[in-house]
């Protein structure tokens, strides 16, 4: 494992910076062709950036070509060695940059508008391979972390970029040079960045690529329709792209009619999302550790749609009036909210999406992650091309910005809650991360012993009612807790014990039936290559100290030859939900941050395993900490 410890330090390493610095290179091509593009179409005026029926006409530009190459760029992704791959991209991203640059120059509109059309062919390309590239050259612990970078140079390219766009149209007086220096300057250094990429031979170079535009996306949406909670989170990551266009489009024309900006100055209101959501996605890795931490996104979700919602009550009704100056709008009371508001919704947004994209690579496949990744692009791409057409023609029919922030924070908020509902794991995933950051603070050890695909039964000590949700939080896959009926149907726990599709067991001479039917289901879990784990005590201890493990995990892995991995949870003896001072959650609580220990022991193969012996490797790795 070559987990780094900050996520910083993979800007340092050869397998990550140059694929970075091509990420940052395209986005700040494309940021600034568009504003380049929004500029010459404006004619004169100092407020062409702030049109956002020009913003919209000039993406469309850039969409059209993009959605129509997003599924090839997906097959050649899983067909081709990313590195030639990547570097033909950002040779045709020169291209386009040096194109681009010499129509800003020279104020030649079609030429502009051809570079924008080229920036999104390129960009379809890049983005299937550098995800692909991505999951070849970083393990599992790193995902989060170069997921959290590549969308932290997204944001960072508009930062750099809009600034300089602004500088070039208002205070420059319309000179375009230090657009198309700037231009030139990223795709000539884009491109050299390329040549270090590293090499990344490809997974399936057998398949047959559909050079069909139409057979393409048939192909690629097939490969994406293949798991439906892979292209649930598909839609979510389009889903952010659809609810933060209108934030990026629209904000500029609020600040004018509605906080009454100079024009020549509005779109720095975009900034503030856009920083948001820089800080969210950075937030991903300490926030996540060495994982793919799921949680993140139901509390990124409910965090934009409060945002939007709290957006919409803060706005004024009206402009107060003509605010030439920027401390004029700052002075105004209402500001200050909104600015917490759009700041809170791109942070949110970014703990929302990049979780979401560390998921996709994680769960893709290492065989047809590009054509996947495709899939997503062409979906995320879609998304923002029904976000435009609805959004102007609501705003035509009269709808207020703050009325449309309102619609689409309310409707990203029902679509995330159906998305949830489909795929639980994702609530789950968010009391789990909860629990662990802020009831106790675990300690684990060992987690990378639990194998990390196929069936596995794990076994651990039975200490409270929360031990499988501590377990649940640390270890980095979904799990199947085998779990005694009684604490199954405890009223609180009874339906997040469903969503996590818990097995109910009880003993053969209560209900021999029950016990038949729940070995079943454990069998049909393992067989289907899950993990599922046990509590062979059978009960929570009441003294402390760790009971006799009893037979029934013996039937497991005698009916389903799989390795066991022991576990022992430490320092719980004595909270609420232990029998330690009466039954649990009867007694005073501990109203402190309680250190929890996690120690997992190396498998055991199905042929050596013995419910005695079990014990004693638990107890072993427990020690004398209760």
């Amino acid at each position: 494992m070559r987990n780094v410890s900050s996520q910083f330090a993979l800007l340092a390493q050869r397998r990550f910076l140059p694929l970075w610095l091509c990420r940052l290179a395209n986005s700040l091509n494309s940021e600034l062709l568009r504003l380049g593009a929004i500029f010459l179409l404006g004619a004169t005026t100092t407020g062409s950036l702030s049109d956002s029926a020009l913003r919209g006409q000039v993406a469309i530009w850039f969409v059209l070509p993009a959605l129509l190459a997003a599924p090839l760029g997906g097959q050649l992704a899983d067909r081709m060695d990313r590195r030639p791959l990547i570097w033909m991209t950002q040779t045709a991203g020169l291209l386009t940059a040096t194109i681009g640059g010499y129509a800003v120059l020279t104020g030649q509109h079609i030429a502009l508008l051809f570079a924008v059309a080229l920036a999104g062919f390129q960009v379809s390309f890049f983005g299937p391979a550098a995800g692909a590239l991505v999951r070849q050259h970083l393990d599992d612990g790193e995902l989060v972390a170069g997921s959290a970078l590549l969308t932290a140079a997204q944001q960072l390219a508009i930062i750099i970029g809009l600034p300089a766009a602004l500088l070039a149209a208002a205070t420059l007086g319309g000179d375009t040079a230090l657009i198309g220096s700037v231009l030139i300057c990223s795709g000539v250094s884009g491109w050299l960045a390329g040549f270090a990429v590293p090499r990344s031979p490809p997974p399936d170079a057998d398949i047959t690529i559909a050079w069909n535009p139409l057979t393409a996306i048939r192909r690629t949406l097939m490969v994406a329709l293949r798991d439906r909670n892979l292209f649930l989170a598909v839609l979510g990551v389009s889903w952010f792209w659809f609810t933060s266009l209108v934030y990026l489009i629209f904000l500029p024309d609020f600040a004018v009619e509605v906080l009454g900006m100079n024009p020549g100055w509005s779109p720095m209101l975009v900034l503030l999302p856009v920083v948001g959501v820089f800080i969210g996605a950075l937030l991903c890795r300490p926030a996540s550790g060495f994982r793919v931490e799921l949680g993140l996104v139901p509390l990124g979700a409910i965090g934009m749609t409060v945002a939007g919602v709290a957006f919409y009550l803060s706005a004024p009704d009206a402009a107060v009036g003509d605010l030439a100056a920027l401390d004029d709008v700052f002075r105004q009371g209402s500001f200050a909210w909104l600015s917490f508001d759009m700041v809170l919704f791109g942070l949110s947004a970014g703990l929302f999406v990049v979780p979401l994209n560390a998921y996709i690579l994680q769960t893709a496949g290492r065989a047809r992650l590009g054509r996947v990744l495709g899939g997503m692009y062409f979906y995320n791409l879609l998304f923002v091309a029904i976000a435009l057409a609805g959004a102007h023609w609501l705003i035509e029919e009269g709808l207020s910005i703050q009325g449309l922030v309102l619609l689409v924070a309310l409707l990203h908020g029902a679509v995330s809650a159906y998305i949830f509902l489909l795929l639980p794991e994702f609530l789950l995933r968010l009391v789990m991360w909860v629990l662990v950051h802020t009831i106790y603070r675990v300690d684990a050890s060992g987690l990378e012993k639990v194998p990390a695909e196929g069936p596995a039964i794990i076994v651990c000590n039975h200490i409270t009612y929360m031990d499988a949700l501590i377990i649940g939080a640390r270890v980095r896959r979904p799990i199947r807790f085998v779990m005694h009926r009684f604490i199954f149907q405890i009223p609180l726990l009874r339906t997040f014990f469903k969503l996590a599709k818990a097995i109910p067991i009880v003993s053969a001479k209560k209900d021999p039936h029950g016990l038949a039917a729940a070995l079943d289901q454990v069998a049909s879990e393992l067989e289907a290559g899950r993990l599922v784990a046990i509590f062979p005590e059978g009960k929570l201890t009441t003294d402390g100290e760790l009971g006799v493990f009893r037979g029934g995990i013996e039937r497991m892995v005698e009916r389903n030859p799989v390795p066991v991995v022991p576990m022992a949870l430490q320092g719980l003896w004595g909270s609420f939900f232990s029998n330690d001072g009466g039954a649990p959650m009867t007694h005073k609580p501990r109203w402190r941050w309680s250190r929890v220990g996690l120690r997992v022991g190396d498998p055991i193969p199905p042929s050596a395993v013995d419910a005695g012996d079990l014990r004693e490797r638990v107890l072993a790795l427990r020690g004398d900490q209760r």
